[in-house]
């Protein structure tokens, strides 16, 4: 799961152990979904699903070392996940922190608020650091109250590609059929998109971009969204 996340899909750090079992899963899906109010502040929720490979990962998570991945325990992650909502907590402008962990179908669920959007930055920020992942490196959100600018600024991480070839073909097969979903939540109507692979919703208030997680994790496909809402 690590690798997972350092591709692009930033908000997942917190489920880091987990993810390692998607690598070897048949697929997947890692959903980003914010709320941002006209004030900039709002929350996020960040969830990792595994669950139509549940009975893979079960299996998967009985080894030791697979294709030379870690697969935790389930201590483990349970351990990794309550160190993150102990200093997410910490963090100035977060609260309401809340995380969810179900084993049986295997999802993953972390949320909180956030007083602004430097707030926000703050998140992926503690989250790189706990895990010693240059997360804000490829990753960060601007807002701009005034023009109704809200932006998803993403870069392409090299070294996601580099930990992706170390992977057997079987492996990478895995991806297939593997998504990451960004959605964004407003007040006011969306006017436009700059990701021409990002839909705006029918009542014009959310924004959704579902993209192949394999293609972002090859630089194939770009995060960067720039949304301008109505005055």
């Amino acid at each position: 799961m690590n690798t997972i996340c350092q591709m692009n899909l930033y908000m997942l750090r917190f489920v880091a152990a987990l993810v390692a079992c998607a690598f070897l899963s048949s697929c997947f899906d890692i959903v980003e979904d914010v709320t941002l109010k006209g004030n900039g502040s709002g929350s996020i929720k960040a969830t990792a699903n595994l669950s139509k490979s549940r009975t893979k990962v079960a299996s998967l998570m009985k080894l030791d070392k697979v294709d030379g991945v870690k697969i935790p325990k389930e201590a483990d992650i349970r351990r990794e996940m309550g160190e993150v909502v102990v200093l997410l907590r910490k963090t100035p402008g977060i609260s309401n922190v809340k995380e969810t962990l179900d084993f049986d179908n295997y999802i993953a669920t972390l949320s909180c608020d956030f007083t602004s959007v430097s707030a926000l930055n703050a998140f992926t920020t503690t989250l790189s650091k706990h895990f010693k992942a240059n997360v804000n490196g490829y990753s960060s959100y601007a807002y701009d109250a005034k023009t109704g600018t809200f932006e998803r600024k993403s870069a392409y991480n090299a070294e996601a590609k580099k930990k992706l070839d170390q992977l057997s073909a079987e492996s990478k097969k895995s991806f297939s059929d593997a998504f990451y979903s960004a959605i964004y939540r407003f007040e006011k109507p969306v006017k436009s998109v700059s990701n021409n692979q990002a839909k705006i919703s029918s009542n014009k208030k959310a924004t959704m971009l579902k993209v192949s997680a394999l293609q972002v994790m090859e630089g194939k496909v770009n995060l960067s969204n720039k949304i301008q809402l109505s005055n």
